[in-house]
């Protein structure tokens, strides 16, 4: 999957390095998809080479289709939010951008474009043929849908127009190093995304673990639990009247009153027996219904891009340095715990447990409150980090410390995973499954275990009733 920027993106970016920067000649069109010619003669005032606007003059025609696609009134929020939510149709929009079909001019009107504004003078690229290459190349590999901050669209535009003096004064003094820095910020962000989904699939592994857990033993655990704290409770209350064997008839009328609040609580607290669940084919989608390894792809690239957005939002050390109230705080953290499966009050819905899937509806519902939330403070979330920084140095030295707590950040997910993985409750319940004639010797020692309790529990109410009855006497006497 390509990384897919819009046009008013791109535009700030390159008015962060272009010259000369006259507001006039670097205007950012918030509300409109701007003509690819009015794009040629943009790049030809600030001093683009002929691939790089080449790639923002077909970026337009794609924002133009895009626009088609979405109906009347959509300006570039909208169509940052359908990017997020539906990158392959947006990425599928670009097959549609071809020469010579609206709203592309043909090649021959792209080629006397190009001319007329002067780009091609000079250049290689002044030979028709040459320059029908190079759009036909364009088009392919969809460039024009990469950020123009992305190595891939630098490196093929120098690599086109030999423009090596022009990467090194954009990039900075050592290019070298800008390339290697921005690929290692690119791939540690693949690697929080992935690890999130990982710590996301064992996590849910877990809770199918524990839902057939008690599905195979809730029967006997529940009242299992509730006789062992009936147990715990009348064990302290018969040591309590065994410390005092006189009792005056209002310590009588306590302790009575203490027995009954011990059963009431028991009966208070008693859970329903678990309802037995269906097993769900492995490899179901939604649903159970089977889908395919193209479907399943998608689906995990989909949720690795929710959660990663949201843990970018929402995680407690980032929140804590912009400026929210604590209302907002709160709010972030409940989205964070909510979307973050592993964490503690988090709660995942039976049906997904039973299918192995998170629900990217709901994913893409919490990502929508953290957003309305940023918008509070006046922060406008686009659907990817960008390099921030005015100059190559500021770009340089922001990869860096992004690439410093990404670290941070990996070290934390990876320890999530091996306390969710060694989660010591979860194993001993797998063990108590595996192999499956393990299942009867467990059940066997439950219901032993239940008698026991039972046997317990009635000598003790009969001591107690020994021993209430000899305190009321020896007040008496």
């Amino acid at each position: 999957m390509l990384d897919i920027s819009l046009l008013q993106d791109d535009l700030r970016y390159i008015r962060s390095i272009a010259v000369p920067a006259g507001p006039e000649t670097l205007q950012i069109w918030e509300n409109e998809a701007p003509t690819v010619e009015g794009i040629i003669g943009f790049g030809q005032a600030v001093g683009l080479s002929v691939t790089r606007t080449l790639a923002l003059a077909l970026k337009a025609a794609w924002q133009h289709v895009l626009m088609k696609e979405l109906g009347p009134g959509t300006d570039h929020v909208r169509l940052a939010e359908y990017i997020r939510d539906h990158p392959d149709e947006a990425q599928a929009c670009a097959a549609k951008v071809e020469p010579g079909s609206d709203p592309v001019p043909s090649m021959d009107e792209l080629f006397a474009m190009f001319g007329r504004h002067g780009l091609l003078a000079g250049s290689s690229l002044a030979e028709q043929d040459v320059f029908g290459e190079l759009v036909e190349e364009c088009l392919g590999r969809m460039f024009f849908l990469c950020p123009a901050d992305s190595p891939e669209l630098i490196e093929f535009a120098c690599s086109r127009e030999g423009a090596r003096a022009a990467l090194g004064d954009e990039l900075g003094a050592d290019p070298d190093r800008y390339r290697i820095v921005h690929a290692t910020w690119k791939e540690l962000e693949e690697e929080v995304a992935t690890l999130l989904l990982k710590l996301e699939t064992q996590t849910l592994r877990n809770e199918r673990i524990n839902q057939g857990w008690m599905e195979t033993f809730g029967h006997i655990y529940v009242p299992l639990t509730e006789l062992e704290r009936l147990h715990s409770d009348l064990a302290e209350l018969v040591e309590q009247v065994r410390r005092n064997p006189v009792l005056s008839a209002e310590e009588l009328e306590e302790v009575k009153k203490e027995l009954s609040n011990i059963h009431s609580e028991v009966r208070r607290n008693r859970k329903k027996e678990p309802a037995a669940r269906s097993a769900v084919p492995g490899g179901g989608g939604p649903g159970g219904i089977p889908w395919t390894e193209a479907e399943q792809s998608a689906y995990e690239e989909e949720c690795k891009a929710l959660l990663r957005k949201i843990w970018q939002l929402t995680h407690p050390d980032r929140i804590g340095r912009e400026g929210f109230t604590e209302a907002q705080e709160r709010r972030l953290i409940d989205c964070y715990q909510e979307a973050m499966a592993w964490k503690e009050k988090a709660k995942l819905d039976d049906v997904e447990i039973g299918i192995a899937r998170r629900s990217n509806a709901v994913l893409r519902i919490i990502l929508g409150r953290v957003e309305r939330i940023w918008e509070e403070i006046g922060e406008e979330v686009s659907g990817t980090i960008r390099v921030r920084g005015n100059n190559a140095t500021e770009r340089l030295a922001w990869l860096e410390a992004r690439i410093a707590m990404l670290d941070e950040e990996i070290r934390e997910i990876k320890a999530n995973i091996l306390a969710v993985a060694g989660d010591r409750d979860i194993r001993e319940k797998e063990a108590c499954m595996v192999p499956p004639e393990r299942v009867g010797q467990v059940l066997a020692h439950m219901e032993e275990r239940f008698a026991w309790y039972q046997e317990q529990i009635a000598l003790m109410e009969e001591e107690l009733a020994g021993l209430l009855a000899g305190g009321l006497r020896s007040v008496d006497d």
